[in-house]
């Protein structure tokens, strides 16, 4: 239960550590592809089909806290 929002933690900072070294576009996609396989490797999950759809959450869930916390930075 607490694996997925661990995992969108450490999806997020990665993220931002990944500003330093890759176009700010890419991000998302980085956050998907991380999210995949953290669900996949890192969730317990029954199945593979169980195991991509819940990473697609966290990397789905990671770029919503990304794109939020990029619009806070902004406004302020």
């Amino acid at each position: 239960m607490f694996e997925s929002s661990v995992i969108v933690g450490i999806i997020v900072a990665l993220g931002q550590l990944a500003k330093n070294y890759i176009d700010v576009k890419y991000i998302p996609a980085l956050s998907l592809v991380l999210g995949i396989l953290g669900g996949i490797f890192l969730m317990p999950a029954d199945t593979l089909q169980t195991g991509i759809t819940n990473g697609l959450i966290a990397g789905l869930s990671a770029c919503g806290l990304y794109d939020v916390s990029k619009s806070i930075h902004t406004v302020q």
